[in-house]
């Protein structure tokens, strides 16, 4: 019973993170470059998230009253369509 617990939480029975093309640096800069007409040209925390089509790089920035997010292909490296959100 204690073998079955230890595979449920540790760390070998997770899967590997998800690595491309891309590095969580670069999707970052070109989610920023996206974002730049929002005001916030800040750069954004780059999660990488493995879909039917592939890799895409799931960047947001939080900010009080202005955010933003932005899904970058990893294969192709072009930003998806620039969401805003946040409290207003």
């Amino acid at each position: 019973m204690l073998a079955i617990l230890d595979r449920l939480f540790s760390r070998s029975a997770r899967p590997a993170p998800a690595t491309g093309r891309l590095t969580p640096e670069q999707a970052a800069a070109i989610a920023a470059r996206a974002a730049a007409g929002t005001g916030t040209a800040t750069t954004g925390t780059a999660v990488p998230t493995r879909t039917d089509t592939g890799l895409v790089w799931d960047v947001c920035e939080v900010a009080y009253r202005s955010g933003w997010r932005v899904f970058v292909d990893d294969a192709t490296g072009a930003p998806g369509p620039l969401g805003r959100w946040g409290l207003r």
